[in-house]
Formats: C-alpha cells, sequence, structure tokens
C-alpha cells in the first residue's frame, strides 16, 4: 500500500500543468483524452482561482 501523502498547492498546479501539456501534445492522436486533460487542468486550476496561464507562471 502507498504511504499517505497530501498534496500541496504546488503539486496541485503542477499536476494541472502536466494535464496542460497532455491535452496539447495530444489532441490530435487522442482527442478524447486530451479533453479531459484539458477539463481536469481548469478544475484544478479553478480550485486555486487561477487560469492555466497563471498556474504556469506562478510555477516559474
Amino acid at each position: 500500500m502507498a504511504p499517505e501523502y497530501t498534496l500541496n498547492r504546488q503539486d496541485e498546479l503542477l499536476i494541472a500543468v502536466a494535464l496542460f501539456d497532455y491535452s496539447r501534445e495530444w489532441a490530435e492522436a487522442e482527442p478524447s483524452n486530451a479533453e479531459r486533460a484539458w477539463f481536469l487542468c481548469r478544475v484544478v486550476c479553478e480550485c486555486h482561482g487561477l487560469t492555466p496561464s497563471e498556474a504556469i507562471l506562478e510555477l516559474s
């Protein structure tokens, strides 16, 4: 069993940015997965009051 781990803000924004990248890279090859990744990216960002672009900037 994996140890428990609580995600912090930076972890969640990193996940959002990874989802954003996935959605762009796989838009043509896997459109349904890419669309779902984009949706999840927006959900995570909205939880922190950010847009995906703002999440990228915050991590920079």
